[in-house]
């Protein structure tokens, strides 16, 4: 992970802290609680969910293997004693064993070693703690979203990109997770006790909405100089065929609460 996101680092956190607040209101609704509860947050970034997870009174060990996103957290969150920042990777956090009531992993399970991380998740859990693990999409199907991930799939495919990316379009999914993901979880003996989905709107103007994409999972593997001519094309084609001045993207976020039975 560190390979990838440390290019994209500076960019990432200028333009990604925008976590949707149905992600931790519909856990609540659902019967997790945060109070007091000792949470690892798995691919945390520079800190934003785990910010968000103290703030409902959590106390969260960040795990981020990015150096750049490790340091902002520190300096940005350093007045608050309940997140503490560790420069590890999910497969290896480091963290004592059965200790945590909930491991949190926000859109970075497809970048993980699976089999790794989920037995990570079991030996630092406490019986009966839960794994949520949650992502969010966009909604590629129309207009300028189908326009935008055309453009990428043709210049990945130019460019020769590989991925390390952990999932593929051909998997059968059951609301977003790929099938064998969900077995895997249940082969390690996590139980899931909810999964669902959640639709929502955010507002870009065409500058903001080319300077997020190339922080965006479909970009990030791309050579600097790649990715720069991608966005470039991008814009250019935006700016010729659609003359609105905001466009509203349609996300999706998507929820799988499991209990640890181990």
């Amino acid at each position: 992970m560190s390979a990838i996101y440390d290019s994209v680092a500076a960019e990432y956190i200028k333009n990604r802290e925008s976590i949707p607040d149905e992600l931790l209101s519909s856990l609540k609704i659902r019967g997790i609680d945060f109070e007091g509860a000792k949470i690892a947050d798995f691919g945390a970034g520079p800190g934003f969910l785990s910010d968000l997870l103290s703030l409902e009174g959590g106390i969260v060990d960040a795990v981020e293997p990015v150096e750049e996103f490790i340091n902002y957290g520190k300096e940005k969150f350093k007045d608050n004693n309940k997140v503490n920042f560790n420069l590890r990777h999910a497969e290896e956090s480091g963290l004592p064993s059965k200790t945590y009531d909930i491991v949190f992993v926000l859109s970075a399970w497809h970048w993980f070693k699976r089999t790794e991380t989920i037995e990570e998740a079991e030996r630092i859990l406490k019986p009966n703690g839960y794994l949520i693990i949650a992502d969010i999409n966009i909604e590629r199907k129309t207009g300028i979203v189908k326009d935008t991930m055309k453009i990428i799939k043709q210049n990945r495919k130019k460019y020769k990109v590989d991925t390390r990316l952990h999932t593929h379009k051909k998997d059968q999914r059951i609301n977003s997770f790929p099938v064998r993901w969900i077995q895997e979880w249940q082969d390690h003996n996590f139980d899931i006790k909810d999964l669902y989905k959640k639709n929502y709107r955010l507002e870009f103007g065409r500058e903001e909405w080319i300077e997020r994409l190339g922080t965006y999972r479909s970009l990030v593997e791309f050579k600097k100089k790649h990715r720069q001519k991608t966005l470039k094309k991008i814009n250019r084609h935006l700016k010729e065929h659609y003359k609105e001045e905001k466009y509203r993207i349609r996300h999706e976020l998507s929820v799988v609460i499991m209990k640890n039975k181990n």
